[in-house]
């Protein structure tokens, strides 16, 4: 009975915050997205490869792990087809700027309807940063997908997540186009 309650609360709060998500994400699009993509690309000027860094969460731990193993391939594969240069740890640590795209996706199986998934996600390449104010460090974001929320199958949120990552895929080559 408490585990019923459990899912119940956790379920009820995922909801939640997806909705809070998909309220912020509605707020935030401007009419100038033109001008956005082009200050993304300019942020992705000069650079010269990435590390690719994916994060799942889901309710069970194998399938987490499973989804997160897949996606990193996936990803890693749709970047390389594309010419983007894959950074390892190593040469990450002395790569300028260390860039490192991100893919995070929580995942929320419902209960009621079978093999679809409440899931929200977030595509972002980040680099490091130094304050003008006081030159400490930062973490900058070059480039944002923006948080994505839906309910699908799993192969159709495979798919959302591609075409994001076309998108990212897209204005890091328009900003460092192949030789």
């Amino acid at each position: 009975m408490k585990a019923k309650k459990y899912w119940i609360i956790v379920a009820a709060a995922l909801s939640a915050i997806l909705g809070v998500f998909t309220a912020v994400k509605t707020v935030a699009q401007e009419k100038d997205q033109a001008k956005i993509r082009q200050e993304f690309q300019n942020r992705l000027a000069d650079s010269n490869g990435v590390f690719v860094y994916v994060d799942v969460i889901a309710q069970d731990k194998a399938e987490q792990q499973s989804m997160t193993e897949q996606l990193q391939k996936d990803v890693e594969s749709q970047l390389k087809d594309s010419k983007i240069k894959i950074l390892t740890k190593n040469q990450l640590q002395y790569a300028p700027g260390r860039p490192r795209l991100t893919v995070y996706l929580v995942t929320f199986k419902e209960p009621m309807l079978k093999n679809f998934y409440i899931y929200s996600f977030r595509i972002a390449h980040f680099e490091d940063a130094a304050l003008e104010r006081n030159y400490r460090y930062a973490e900058g974001i070059c480039w944002d997908s923006g948080q994505y929320v839906g309910r699908e199958k799993i192969p159709d949120i495979i798919k959302t997540i591609r075409i994001h990552l076309n998108k990212y895929i897209h204005d890091y080559l328009a900003a460092n186009p192949v030789k």
